[in-house]
C-alpha cells in the first residue's frame, strides 16, 4: 500500500488515523523513516520501508458498509460461554483488520451483550469496535457520526429481532 500525507487509514488496534508526514526516528543506533501517524487520541509510527503491515488497511468505500451493515442485520452468532474462548476468537477477528470482521464482531458482541451483559474488557472492545466503525464510515460517506450511530442502532435493532424470531419457533 502506497502512503502519503494526508491519507486516512485504519489501524487494527488504534482505528482511524490521517498520515502527517514522515519522521526519523534513531533505533539501535541507526536511523530509520517511519510514516507519522495522528488519531483522535494518540500519535504512532509505521515504518516507511515496509508499510505493508497486516495490521493497518486504507478507509474502505462507502458501498462497503452497506455490505457491513447488510451483516449486522444477520442473527447474532453464538459465542463461546467460555470467557478465555470467546477473548481469543475476538482477539483472532480483530487481528484480521477487516471491515467485514469488525461489523460481524460488533453485531455478535452486541448479541450476547443483549442475551449476558458483556465482561468488561469485551465491552471495551465493543464499544470501540462500535466508534471506529462509525469514524470510519463517517469520513468514508461524508456523513456525520450521528447519522452513522443511528444507522448502525437501528441494524443491530433488526439483528435482535432476527434473534428473537428464530429463538421463538
Amino acid at each position: 500500500m502506497e502512503l502519503k500525507e494526508n491519507n486516512k487509514i485504519v489501524h487494527a488496534a488504534h482505528g482511524v488515523g490521517t498520515i502527517k508526514g514522515i519522521a526519523t526516528k534513531l533505533i539501535d543506533g541507526r536511523k530509520m523513516l517511519f510514516y507519522t501517524v495522528k488519531t483522535d487520541k494518540l500519535t504512532y509510527w509505521i515504518p516507511a520501508n515496509d508499510p505493508n503491515t497486516e495490521r493497518i488497511r486504507r478507509v474502505r468505500a462507502p458501498s462497503t458498509f452497506q455490505s457491513a451493515l447488510t451483516l449486522i442485520r444477520k442473527k447474532p452468532k453464538k459465542l463461546a460461554n467460555n470467557f478465555r474462548s470467546r477473548l481469543k476468537y475476538v482477539n483472532e477477528e480483530l487481528a484480521k483488520c477487516s471491515l467485514k470482521s469488525n461489523a460481524m464482531l460488533i453485531r455478535d458482541l452486541h448479541g450476547r451483550n443483549m442475551e449476558k451483559s458483556l465482561h468488561i474488557n469485551e465491552n471495551r472492545i465493543y464499544d470501540k469496535l462500535k466508534a471506529q466503525f462509525i469514524k470510519e464510515w463517517s469520513i468514508s460517506a461524508g456523513i456525520n457520526e450521528e447519522a452513522a450511530l443511528n444507522k448502525l442502532e437501528d441494524a443491530l435493532a433488526q439483528s435482535i429481532q432476527q434473534y428473537h424470531k428464530q429463538s421463538s419457533k
